[in-house]
């Protein structure tokens, strides 16, 4: 074979074995691609099925702007005595906000208190400016006030319109904060701020479960978060007053200086050893120029109610030196009060003629804000630095986690749940009590009809009413035969829907024994082996008749208030109370406990005498603010007690 045939021969071969060791690498890059490919996609299913990681505060709030409203516990608090920044600067300050703004105030109010800004009016002045979080609080002014509760209206949030909302009522004013805010803001993240627990001695702040109760319900029917902190840890004060002095050019007796009679506390006072001459007096000063709304000043005391300063004028100065005339010291009665509005920074009393009592002061109350421009810088509230920043991160953590999220209403409120009047009309309600439950004996001369809220009840929410009710009647037998006990007997074949018992005071005025809870049920139950010589006796076979007889009716007590009236142990009830409520609690009977109900004291301030002539009975005033009380616990719990059997 030529030798050029030969080399062409081996190159062919070389060239065919190139091309197969070149194919099979080929093949092997491409599986190995598939194979890449193939990981690939299983990875990127993989990432398009998993949740994305959550935003953090610090990437959620970036950019974004923020608007705080409230009162003075958004406003900013003391810790240590010293000035803290309000949670909205801390929150600020931590973040990367594009622009917080705080508008809170010390006075704010919810409901329309005259003299005070309200929470709305802030919202209001920030009316076109595009916010992303709206944080509000609010109620501790309208508590620090007793303002009346009112109810939630019976609509739903579409339904109900700003001009049906009573906003000189807590509940009213509530319900057009949040309609305000929703309609001010509908793009914002709306947040509603629950205050914890606060200590103070001023109104009912330091119960203001009412309060919290219409909040929650109220966010729950307009669709508005809620951060509730009320039931939290976390130690709050509240000191309206602080920074202000006393003094005075009397005599001091036995250490019962000036400032006790700013303290809050009515078991402390000021006492001057000897009488007040002509030029005696008595300064108060407020720190700053302030707006004056009002004044209580109580002298005297139970044990001493003659020593009080029966000649002399209340006076008051913007420098200490120049004081104008405000009104007459009353000389007929230990309470002076002013309502006038004027702006100062000192308020005094002063003697216009010698006295030979010793003046004693219980307590002077005046109600004032800074004047505007005289910001002080002292913080009503009092926060501990640590719970601050719990607060702090609480609060953070909240607008966190309701940015992004659409709550919408999820109550549908209607008749029957708010509306008293819907659940109480043409019911059959049978009454029985003592003097305060059969009429009033101090009522309006006006009235041609003496009646108590039993007849109040009957004309305002439609009720068919038997008033049993009998004055100086008791449970216990130390009255004799007048017992509430007798009082049933007229009914005891009698169909009926409610029954509402009140009674015990009378008890309390002779001292009768308290007794005890017996041991018996209602299946071995002997009226003779009870004690009916004690109170717990008496009302015990009251309860055990009532259940036994009317097992279709919804039985509910109401536990009388404290009471200003210096006879037997009407004074301190706390263990009758206390009796009445394990009696009630074992027969299965709710009871409207007004003795330990902070708003209600508040409210009804029995020692002003403006809603009860004698300490005790309520006059025609008390009457009309006891009786929608009453009226809407019975309509609460004769809802509750239908829902309860329906379920």
């Amino acid at each position: 074979m030529p030798f050029k045939r030969i080399i062409c021969i081996a190159l062919a071969v070389m060239f065919i074995c190139a091309a197969v060791s070149c194919g099979e690498k080929e093949q092997e890059t491409t599986s190995e691609v598939t194979e890449t490919t193939d990981t690939q996609a299983e990875t990127v299913t993989d990432a398009a099925t998993t949740e994305p990681l959550p935003l953090t505060p610090e990437e959620i709030f970036k950019g974004k702007t923020a608007l705080f409203v409230g009162d003075a516990f958004m406003a900013g608090a003391c810790s240590d005595g010293l000035t803290q920044k309000s949670f909205a600067e801390m929150i600020a300050e931590k973040y990367a906000f594009s622009s917080v703004k705080n508008t809170a105030a010390d006075a704010a109010s919810v409901s329309e208190i005259p003299g005070k800004p309200t929470v709305v009016s802030q919202l209001n002045t920030e009316a076109g400016v595009k916010y992303d979080f709206v944080i509000i609080d609010g109620g501790l002014i309208d508590a620090a006030k007793a303002v009346d509760i009112g109810r939630i209206t019976a609509k739903s949030a579409d339904e109900t319109s700003p001009e049906e909302l009573d906003t000189a009522k807590f509940a009213g004013g509530f319900e057009n904060l949040l309609l305000t805010a929703k309609k001010l803001f509908p793009d914002a993240a709306i947040g509603f701020v629950i205050t914890p627990a606060v200590k103070s001695s001023v109104g009912c702040v330091s119960d203001m479960r009412r309060f919290v109760s219409v909040m929650r319900l109220a966010c729950e029917k307009w669709g508005v978060f809620v951060l509730d902190m009320y039931d939290d840890e976390i130690n709050v004060e509240y000191h309206p007053e602080s920074g202000r002095t006393a003094s005075t050019n009397m005599n001091i007796y036995q250490g019962n200086g000036p400032e006790y009679a700013l303290d809050g506390d009515p078991s402390t006072l000021f006492w001057a050893e000897g009488g007040a001459f002509e030029g005696s007096t008595f300064t108060v000063d407020l720190g700053v120029l302030s707006d004056v709304f009002s004044i209580n000043l109580v002298m005297g005391s139970e044990r001493y109610p003659n020593n009080y300063m029966h000649c002399g004028v209340m006076e008051y100065s913007d420098n200490g030196e120049d004081f104008s005339y405000l009104c007459d010291v009353n000389p007929n009665n230990r309470i002076t009060k002013n309502t006038d509005k004027f702006t100062a920074r000192y308020v005094r009393i002063r003697s216009t003629k010698f006295d030979v009592e010793w003046p004693l002061i219980t307590e002077f109350e005046i109600e004032a804000e800074p004047a505007a421009g005289a910001e002080s810088g002292v913080k009503s509230m009092v926060i501990s630095a640590e719970d601050y920043e719990k607060i702090t991160d609480k609060m953070s953590a909240f607008m966190s986690e309701i940015y992004n999220k659409n709550l919408e209403p999820v109550l549908k409120i209607g008749p029957g749940l708010c509306d008293t009047a819907s659940v109480l009309e043409d019911k059959k309600v049978i009454y029985y009590g003592d003097s305060i439950c059969d009429k009033s004996f101090h009522d309006d001369p006006s009235r041609t009809v003496y009646y108590s809220y039993a007849g109040r009840i009957r004309e305002l929410y439609g009720t068919k009413t038997f008033n049993r009710g009998r004055d100086s009647a008791s449970f216990s037998t130390t009255r004799g035969t007048n017992t509430i006990i007798a009082q049933t007997a007229a009914d005891l074949d009698r169909k009926v829907d409610m029954i509402v018992i009140e009674g015990g005071v009378n008890d309390a005025m002779d001292s009768a024994p308290v007794g005890v809870v017996s041991d018996m049920t209602a299946d071995n139950f002997d009226i003779s082996k009870l004690d009916k010589t004690t109170m717990a006796g008496g009302l015990e076979e009251v309860l055990y008749t009532l259940t036994e007889n009317h097992k279709e009716a919804v039985i509910v007590y109401m536990i009388i208030y404290k009471v200003d009236f210096n006879m037997g142990r009407c004074n301190d009830m706390t263990e009758y109370v206390d009796t009445i409520k394990a009696l009630c609690d074992k027969w299965g009977v709710v009871y409207l406990d007004l003795y330990n109900d902070a708003w209600f004291n508040a409210r009804f301030d029995i020692k002003s005498r403006v809603y009860s002539n004698d300490g005790l009975h309520p006059n025609a005033k008390g009457y009309d603010v006891l009786t929608p009380v009453l009226a809407e616990f019975m309509a609460d719990t004769y809802l509750s007690a239908t829902m309860k059997s329906e379920g």
